[in-house]
């Protein structure tokens, strides 16, 4: 290609960003000029700046849901608050935590919101939330699987130090019992 081309295609590439970039300033300024929306308008866009309200519950089923409302934590964290209240300050998860685990050291842990947890998930017919120590995921970690219906509480403690092999399970009723593997 000679010079006098690569000017050419220079030039042209030259106008069209120009022309890209004077599209875009136009729209900004159009954006400017018009009128703000109304609340209920900014709310119902799906594109919405602010996050939806702490009490918005996910799609979960009525019959799922419960008494104790702890289907709204469904794909929450537990650290997230609904209706201005974590997962595990919910009276029916405090009150499950004191009923099932006597262990006063598994239940200090289990109770603490200090490290890393996934989202609360629907298994087993459960509402259950898993957790672990920072920098200390692997070894010791734990979750929480409560009946929605009933509050029925079950509890998986896993501190590798204790039992490299097995898990810990504070079941409803008192129970204890060891399984083999971690909380996950």
């Amino acid at each position: 290609m000679t010079i006098d081309r690569l000017s050419a295609r220079a030039a042209v590439l030259l106008g069209f960003a120009t022309l890209l970039l004077a599209a875009c300033g136009s729209a900004k300024e159009e954006a400017a000029d018009a009128p703000a929306p109304s609340v209920p308008e900014a709310a119902a866009s799906p594109d919405a700046a602010s996050p939806a309200p702490e009490t918005a519950a996910p799609a979960v089923p009525e019959a799922a849901a419960g008494a104790s409302g702890l289907a709204a934590y469904v794909d929450k964290y537990p650290f997230d608050k609904v209706g201005g209240v974590a997962w595990n300050d919910h009276p029916a998860v405090k009150a499950g935590i004191a009923a099932t685990v006597k262990d006063a050291k598994a239940r200090g842990a289990i109770e603490t919101l200090e490290g890393p947890a996934a989202p609360i998930e629907m298994r087993g017919g459960k509402v259950m939330s898993w957790a672990c120590e920072a920098h200390n995921c692997g070894p010791h970690q734990w979750s929480v699987h409560i009946d929605p219906k009933t509050g029925a509480t079950d509890v998986c403690y896993f501190d590798e130090e204790a039992s490299p092999a097995q898990s810990r399970w504070f079941l409803a009723g008192g129970k204890e019992e060891r399984r083999p593997g971690n909380c996950q």
